[in-house]
């Protein structure tokens, strides 16, 4: 049974490899935008700031809920995962509006005037190394079980995405330069923008709709729920209860998991000694899911107690 494992060190150094790239194309993107007079450059830059930001306050997160503190945290610190997702998520939305608007402005005012050559250089070693950082995270994180880490992985992938469409933008700009068409190129800058941010809102606005689902309390759905469904049916049959109730709420990489079993009213054989035996049993079954478990199992002959 494939599973994802969790380890805290790894998730550590990608955490803190992504806060070092995020520095480089902050700085760099800012610096290169302000001085090509690049919007999108700029925008990039932005992007990777804000990256930046949220990357070291998932370090910290990441430190934060890997320590014990069951005193003042009795179901553990599991909602700062999705929490800080959440907020990562929320600021992308809040960026991506703002640049489609002032792109919108940009184009009514006639476009705006970029050094090309400048910001084809920069959009192309932006690109390379995007590509770098993000295929790293995807094979470093293969079985790791972080959503931190799996949202600084997308993160990369929609810079790279935004970085290959500036050059590419930047190419079809040089072109319309050697065809005489130079009336369009000032164009080209704030249609990136404009096409970047509609094209990048829809997958943080994904993302925030599922943190703010963990949040509350949704129950997850998906192949994970199904392999829970089908252990619990087992030790069901195996145990010839009446029935049983499952409640599964993921809360970042917690899963709580509550199982009432129902025994049947002539079944005097379900002793304390068995239902550990039983509760044994299941543990055994989902650590091998990855996560990290908060289970509960208990035993009635009342359905009303499991309503």
């Amino acid at each position: 049974m494939f599973s994802k494992k969790l380890d805290p060190e790894l998730e550590s150094q990608l955490l803190s490899l992504s806060v070092l790239a995020s520095l480089f194309f902050t700085v760099s993107g800012i610096v290169v935008g302000l001085l090509t007079g690049s919007s999108v450059v700029l925008f990039d830059g932005l992007y990777s700031g804000i990256s930046l930001l949220l990357s070291y306050l998932s370090l910290i997160a990441a430190k934060n809920v890997n320590a014990d503190d069951s005193a003042s945290f009795p179901y553990g610190k599991s909602a700062i995962e999705p929490f800080l997702v959440g907020v990562k998520y929320l600021t992308l939305i809040v960026l991506c509006v703002y640049s489609a608007f002032a792109a919108a402005f940009n184009i009514a005012a006639g476009g705006s005037d970029v050094n090309i050559d400048v910001a084809l250089v920069y959009s192309l070693i932006s690109s390379v190394v995007c590509a770098g950082v993000y295929f790293y995270f995807k094979k470093a994180s293969a079985n790791l079980e972080s959503d931190l880490v799996r949202s600084e992985s997308y993160e990369w992938f929609l810079d790279t995405i935004l970085s290959t469409g500036i050059f590419i933008g930047f190419v079809g700009a040089l072109i319309l330069m050697r065809v005489s068409m130079e009336e369009w190129v000032p164009y080209i800058d704030p249609v990136l923008v404009l096409v970047a941010s509609l094209a990048f809102i829809a997958t943080p606005l994904k993302g925030l709709i599922q943190s703010a689902k963990e949040l509350i309390g949704f129950q997850p759905k998906g192949k994970l729920v199904k392999q829970l469904n089908r252990i619990v049916e087992e030790v069901e049959r195996e145990n010839n209860f009446d029935s049983s109730v499952v409640r599964i709420q993921k809360v970042g990489r917690t899963v709580f998991l509550e199982i009432d079993f129902i025994v049947r009213p002539d079944d005097f054989s379900v002793t304390v000694l068995r239902q550990d035996a039983i509760r044994e049993k299941i543990h055994s079954q989902i650590i091998k899911l990855g996560y990290r478990w908060w289970l509960t199992v208990a035993f009635t002959k009342d359905e009303k107690w499991v309503a």
